[in-house]
C-alpha cells in the first residue's frame, strides 16, 4: 500500500490556524489569571506574616506582664492602680474638683425677671 501524497496539509489551513489561535488565546487568559492570583497571594502571606510578628511581640508583653504579676511588687501596683489603696501607715491625698456648674445654677436662679431675660438676648 502505498500513501498519496497530497499538497493539503491540514495545519496549514485557516481552520487549524483559528483553533490554534483560540488556543492560544485561552491560555494566555489563564496565565493572566494565574500571575494576579499569585500576586494576591503574596500579599496575603505578606499580611499574615505582619500579623503574626505583632502576635509575637503581644505574646512576648504579656509574658511580661504575666511574670511581673508573679512578683509581690507586682501584685502590689496593680492593687494600687485599680484601687487606689494605700499601705498601712501611709497617707493619702484625694483631690476633690468642684462642680462649677452647681455655682452657675444658683446664679441663674437669682438672675431672673423681665430685663434680666432682655440682656441675655443681647448677649448672644
Amino acid at each position: 500500500m502505498k500513501f498519496k501524497k497530497s499538497n493539503y496539509k491540514f495545519w496549514h489551513s485557516p481552520i487549524a490556524l483559528v483553533i490554534l489561535f483560540a488556543f492560544l488565546i485561552f491560555f494566555g487568559y489563564r496565565i493572566v489569571d494565574l500571575i494576579q492570583k499569585n500576586m494576591e497571594t503574596g500579599n496575603k502571606k505578606e499580611d499574615i506574616l505582619n500579623k503574626i510578628d505583632e502576635l509575637k511581640k503581644r505574646e512576648s508583653s504579656l509574658s511580661l506582664d504575666i511574670s511581673k504579676l508573679k512578683t509581690e511588687e507586682g501584685q502590689e501596683e496593680i492593687i494600687r492602680e485599680k484601687y487606689q489603696v494605700a499601705k498601712e501607715g501611709e497617707k493619702m491625698v484625694i483631690i476633690v474638683e468642684e462642680d462649677h456648674k452647681m455655682g452657675d445654677s444658683v446664679d441663674n436662679k437669682n438672675d431672673h425677671g423681665f430685663w434680666n431675660w432682655i440682656k441675655e438676648i443681647f448677649k448672644k
